[in-house]
């Protein structure tokens, strides 16, 4: 029978593998909780908004409202199954069921696995009113504000020395992030040098909750490897730091040391990548756009001149479009070659004429045949013999 065979990245085949499976009749709990898991590393490793026929950029939050999205449940309720996940493991963790437990006898681990998972279901369906009980313990405190300070001094050598007594000029430079739960905000602030500083404030309501909804103060940032003795150093140059944890209860924690990866809690990097996410979403705004600033209105008897790239990529070819909707990026269907064959290219610019003014005769100019859908895509890799197979 015939069949459609998808190329899919690891990621994309997660997301589209845990799609169906949210689709039977009857998930418990546990089982949701991975798939929801799975569903949001996937999206969060790919870096980008994924829906299998689109890519662009994304954030934590984001894919958590992403998945909640496609699944019906609201984010707060994603948030609580992905926790849910976290509490198995520690509960695994307490009881013993370990990874080197998986290695040395697979089936006792999985035995000791379903049951802790069968235990975590029951409570959850008994509409147990705090998750956090599953491990014998009270809530967690939760991180309320993470204080980071950034400090580099670089010596430089110049061409010409400074003075008698100064052999080098000394950068001092130093950075600072916030992450504030209270205020949903976050700020960043370079201190590049004397009378140069450049700061960035971000306010987002329930996007700052998302990167910090996971974090047990306690718990945090408790292990860092650390250098070892024999390191080299460059001896022109420290990057040090202080990382200050404040909890919802007040409590505090303070981590310090040398900002490399050695050298900072082994969680760090998880968490700079969500938040470098988040803020690089909202990117620079529209009034540096030159797509905005240099947008020229169509006057309703211009012509439509849209210049596309064939899969070579290495010349441009003016067609017309009909549609005013058809934007850079776009992916189109056009007449190619002197059999006027279908082809699928894509639209690299976008521009209009007065009937005297194009750049092309009109008459000579061929016309997009219209946007390209999934199926056009689909038709494509069936003639090219990519996707299509039979069994």
């Amino acid at each position: 029978m015939p069949a459609i065979v998808r190329d899919l990245d690891d990621d994309a085949a997660i997301i589209l593998m845990v799609d169906a499976n949210l689709q039977r009749e009857t998930i418990l709990p546990s089982e949701r909780a991975f798939a929801y898991k799975m569903k949001l590393d996937a999206i969060k490793h790919q870096g980008e908004r994924t829906d299998l026929t689109s890519a662009q950029l994304g954030q934590k939050s984001w894919a958590v409202n992403q998945v909640a999205e496609q699944s019906g449940d609201s984010r707060v309720q994603v948030q609580r199954y992905i926790r849910l996940t976290e509490l198995i493991k520690e509960m695994a963790r307490k009881q013993g069921v370990t990874e080197e437990l998986k290695a040395e006898d697979m089936m006792k681990w999985v035995g000791l696995m379903n049951n802790i998972r069968a235990c975590a279901d029951e409570i959850v369906l008994n509409d147990m009113p705090d998750l956090y009980a599953f491990d014998g313990d009270n809530k967690p405190d939760l991180v309320n504000r993470i204080e980071v300070n950034y400090h580099r001094v670089t010596k430089i050598k110049p061409k010409v020395p400074i003075s008698e007594h100064a052999e080098y000029a000394v950068w001092d430079y130093t950075e600072s992030l916030i992450v504030d739960r209270e205020s949903e905000s976050i700020e960043h602030i370079q201190n590049i040098g004397s009378g140069c500083s450049v700061s960035r404030k971000y306010k987002v309501e329930g996007g700052v909750e998302s990167l910090l909804e996971d974090m047990d103060a306690e718990n945090i940032y408790d292990h860092i490897e650390g250098n070892p003795e024999n390191v080299v150093l460059d001896p022109l140059e420290t990057i040090d730091y202080t990382i200050k944890v404040i909890s919802q209860k007040g409590n505090e924690k303070l981590i310090q040391g040398t900002y490399d990866k050695k050298g900072l809690p082994d969680d760090w990097a998880e968490f700079m990548e969500s938040v470098f996410e988040f803020m690089s979403f909202y990117g620079w705004g529209e009034i540096m756009n030159p797509s905005v600033y240099g947008k020229v209105w169509r006057c309703d008897d211009d012509i439509i001149y849209c210049s596309v790239e064939f899969e070579d990529g290495y010349k441009s070819y003016y067609y017309i479009s009909d549609d005013d909707t058809i934007e850079v990026g776009d992916f189109v269907l056009v007449p190619a070659g002197k059999n006027n064959h279908e082809a699928v290219v894509e639209v690299v610019k976008k521009e209009y004429f007065a009937e005297e003014d194009v750049p092309l005769p009109m008459e000579k100019t061929k016309h997009i045949i219209r946007k390209c859908t999934e199926d056009d895509f689909l038709f494509l890799c069936k003639k090219l013999r990519i996707t299509w197979v039979k069994f």
